[in-house]
Order: structure tokens, then sequence, then C-alpha cells
């Protein structure tokens, strides 16, 4: 089964974000930036068996399915990989890293993989206040690669192939503007097609000191 299609695993990987939201809403000093985030977050993956099960790519090389700022391309039409998600899940066995699968030259990412799998933008939110502008305005750039994203492989016939998570962690309490501003990342995401059956919006407020 695709891991964009699976259910129960999009489930577990559900289950692991809440339960490092609670660790971190008791333990204050265990996200501290956002890279801390990511970390944390790729920890509690790998504590799920079929994610950190290794295995070998195409082309016979171990691996596991977590993986962090792989680039994609944002269309059919460029070269440019102009997108890096911060954590990736891929199987390993539709990828590889010696040769396309056709047998042409990789591009400059170092892999080909003919599985989308899923996607993981993350944000982590350090004002005490408010949920920043700064950030905001990150989430919205998140939402517009997340969309080219599911765009590309939907042009290609393969849309079901792709899944994708929008992590917001957010220090400020859950106020009223707070929430505002959560109703607005998630009709954003409506109003560009990305549902929940395609994209999954999780926010968790971790509070202050």
């Amino acid at each position: 089964m695709p891991l964009a299609t699976n259910n129960q695993l999009k489930n577990q990987i559900e289950l692991k974000i809440g339960e490092l939201a609670n660790f971190a809403t008791v333990n204050k000093a265990l996200i501290l930036t956002e890279t801390d985030l990511q970390c944390q977050i790729y920890k509690k993956l790998s504590e799920i068996e079929d994610l950190n099960t290794f295995s070998n790519t195409n082309d016979g090389f171990l691996t596991n399915k977590i993986h962090t700022e792989i680039s994609w391309f944002s269309d059919n039409n460029t070269d440019r990989l102009s997108i890096r998600p911060d954590i990736t899940l891929l199987e390993p066995r539709n990828l590889r890293i010696t040769s396309r699968f056709n047998g042409t030259p990789l591009p400059s990412k170092g892999l080909h993989s003919i599985d989308g799998g899923i996607i993981m933008e993350l944000k982590f939110d350090r004002n005490l206040k408010t949920i920043s502008e700064k950030n905001f305005r990150g989430i919205d750039k998140d939402i517009k690669n997340i969309e080219k994203i599911h765009n590309r492989f939907s042009s290609n016939g393969i849309g079901n192939q792709i899944y994708s998570y929008l992590i917001l962690f957010i220090k400020s309490p859950e106020s009223s503007i707070n929430r505002g501003k959560i109703r607005s990342i998630q009709q954003e995401l409506n109003n560009r097609g990305l549902n929940d059956s395609k994209c999954k919006f999780i926010y968790h407020f971790i509070g202050v000191v």
C-alpha cells in the first residue's frame, strides 16, 4: 500500500505528533528552535516500526523511510528543485540513488523516487503573545509549495500518491486572536483544494514558561 493512502500509518503519525506536543508542553526546554521541532518529530516518527525498519532501495541500498530536506520539482516544466519540505517519507523500493529508473543520470538532488510518499512542512512559533506575522507569511508560502507538489502529481494522474502535513507548534496562548489565525490557515488550505484528504493541518499550543 502506498504511504500516502495508508490510513493506519497516518493515524500512528498523528498520534506520535500529539505525544510530542504533550511532552513539550510539560518540558518547556525541549523545543527551542524550528530545527529542534524537526529533530523531535523525526525521533517520534522513528518509534513507528514501519517507518524505521530498514529495507533495500530499488538499486540495493539499505535505508529507512524517514528523510529530511529532500528537494522536489515544483512542476513538470522545470528542472529547478525549488521546494524542500522539512520531512519526507519515502518507500525504499521506489527509490534509486545510482540512476533514474529509466537508467538516465540522477537529478541534482541525488535520488529518484517513483512514489510521492508523505511530506511534512513544520513551523515553530516562539512568540509569547500571538502567532507572529513572519510565521504567518511563512505558513502561506508552505501552503503554496504543498499545492504545487500536489498539482504536479495530479497533472500526472497520480494525485493519490502524495499526502501532506502542515504542522504548527505554538508557544503563545490559545487566544481568540490565535484561534482566528488558525481558522485563516485552515481556510487557505481549503481554498486551495487541500482538505484533509490531501493535507492535514495539525497545530498544538505547547504553552509558555
